[in-house]
């Protein structure tokens, strides 16, 4: 009884709860949503139209954009893996993503698909995985 009646305290003084709120991302930081491949149809245009690249950990599927900006998905399935494993490679294939494939991309929609393998790979053996995959869609912007 004792802390719902803190509670109740708590909430009648209008105090806000003791949650820190989320800190915004630096100005030149962020992954904005103009540059992200996040509606259904999108991400399928681009998996059934799109050229196909293997690295040992990922894979990856571009496609001719006709926005002025490019665009980036990243897919990571399941693969019997828990989820604390599988936000840490979503967040660290969108950070690569972000730092190394949009500067390379032009007008471009590209999708990066992990691999089973990429939930063992290290940061750098999925760095490397990128910057092929950042001279593939450089070698296909450039192509006539």
């Amino acid at each position: 009884m004792k802390f719902l009646a803190a509670v109740a305290r708590r909430d009648a003084s209008g105090l806000l709860s003791s949650c820190r709120p989320s800190t915004p991302a630096r100005d030149g930081f962020g992954f904005p949503r103009s540059h992200r491949l996040t509606k259904e149809a999108d991400l399928e245009a681009v998996r059934r139209t799109g050229k196909r690249m293997h690295t040992d950990h990922l894979e990856a599927r571009a496609a001719a954009s006709l926005l002025p900006n490019p665009r980036v998905g990243v897919v990571v399935p399941k693969y019997k893996q828990r989820i604390v494993a599988r936000n840490r490679l979503k967040r660290r294939l969108r950070e690569l993503a972000r730092i190394r494939l949009l500067p390379a991309l032009g007008q471009l929609d590209l999708l990066v698909r992990a691999k089973p393998g990429a939930y063992r790979s290290t940061f750098a053996e999925l760095t490397s995985d990128i910057e092929s995959i950042a001279r593939w869609a450089d070698s296909l912007r450039q192509a006539p």
